[in-house]
C-alpha cells in the first residue's frame, strides 16, 4: 500500500476532537449473495489519499477470525496487489487451508469486482501457556503523557492520523524538510481515545507510522509484502511503544523491521515488510 508523505511545517494548533471508528470499519458483512463485503472508507487514508495497508490487514484478520473456526493469530503474511479506492465496496473470501489441533491456517482474499487487492495467509492457535524468554528491550521513550499531541499541530486528522494517536519524542527531520539520514522511528501509539487494541489492531499498528525511509529523503513508499508475528495483547487503553527501522535499500526496494511493546515492557508483536520506492 502507498505510504507517501509530504513535508509539512509543524506549528501550534488547536485541540482536536476525533471520533473513534474502530472496530466497525474492519467488520465485513454478509451480502445478499452470501459473499462478505466491506465498504472502503477514507477514514484510514494516508496523506496521499489511499487506505493504509494496516487497515487492510486488520480487516482481513478480523474476517478470518469472524468467519472460520480459528483461535488467535500467531503470524499473518499479506501481499498487496493494488490499493482499495475509497467509496468502493470490497469483497472478502476465506479459504481454510488446514484446521489442525494446534495450528489453524487460513487464506483470505480481498477483491473489488474482478480486481485483486490483497491476499493474506495467516496461522492461528488456541490460547495456551508456553515458555517465554525475552532477550530484547523496548525503545527508551519519555512517558506518553509528557509528549505533545501532533493532532493539536499542523497534522491532518481526516484520515489515519485521526484514527491512531501518536506521541513522538521529537519532530521527524523529514517533516520539516530536513531528513536526518537515520531511517529509524520510535514513538508511542494507540487507537484513538485509548480504544482497546485487539489482535487485528496489532496488525494495524504494525503499519500505521510514517515509514522510516523518509529520513533518507524518499517521500513515497509502497508496501509489497508485510508479515506480522503476534505475541500477546497490551493492557486495554495503554500505549504501545513502537520502533521501526530500515537498514537496506537495494534496487529500489527496502525492508522495514518493527517491534511493538506494551507499557509493561512486554513484546506484543513484530513485523517485517518489503516495500518499493516510487
Amino acid at each position: 500500500m502507498v505510504r507517501g508523505y509530504r513535508q509539512r511545517r509543524i506549528g501550534l494548533g488547536q485541540d482536536v476532537t476525533v471520533t473513534d471508528f474502530y472496530p466497525r470499519d474492519t467488520i465485513a458483512s454478509p451480502a445478499d449473495d452470501g459473499s462478505l463485503t466491506i465498504g472502503v472508507t477514507d477514514r484510514w487514508n494516508t496523506p496521499l489519499g489511499k487506505p493504509n495497508g494496516g487497515w487492510v490487514l486488520a480487516t482481513m484478520l478480523r474476517t478470518a477470525m469472524d468467519h472460520t473456526d480459528v483461535g488467535r493469530p500467531v503470524v499473518a503474511s499479506i501481499t498487496y496487489f493494488a490499493s482499495p479506492e475509497p467509496g468502493t465496496t470490497a469483497t472478502l473470501s476465506c479459504a481454510p487451508i488446514k484446521l489442525g489441533r494446534r495450528i489453524q491456517t487460513v487464506d483470505v482474499d480481498m477483491v473489488c469486482g474482478d480486481r485483486p487487492l490483497a491476499r493474506m495467509t495467516a496461522s492461528f492457535a488456541r490460547e495456551h501457556d508456553g515458555p517465554r524468554q525475552e532477550l530484547g528491550a523496548p525503545p527508551e521513550l519519555p512517558a506518553p503523557e509528557s509528549l505533545p499531541d501532533p493532532r493539536t499541530m499542523d497534522v491532518p486528522t481526516d484520515g489515519l492520523f485521526g484514527r491512531v494517536e501518536f506521541r513522538m519524542p521529537q519532530v521527524p527531520g523529514w517533516a520539516v524538510g530536513e531528513p536526518n539520514g537515520d531511517p529509524t522511528i520510535v514513538a508511542w501509539q494507540r487507537l484513538d481515545g485509548g480504544t482497546p487494541v485487539d489482535w487485528p489492531a496489532l496488525g494495524l499498528l504494525s503499519d500505521s507510522l510514517p515509514p522510516p525511509v523518509l529520513e533518507l529523503g524518499h517521500l513515497t513508499s509502497m508496501t509489497v509484502q508485510l508479515t506480522v508475528h503476534f505475541h500477546r495483547l497490551p493492557a486495554p487503553g495503554t500505549w504501545v511503544a513502537s520502533r521501526f527501522s530500515t537498514r537496506h535499500v537495494a534496487g529500489g526496494f527496502h525492508e522495514e523491521d518493527g517491534e511493538l511493546w506494551d507499557q509493561q515492557g512486554n513484546l506484543v508483536a513484530q513485523s517485517r515488510q518489503l516495500a518499493i520506492l516510487l
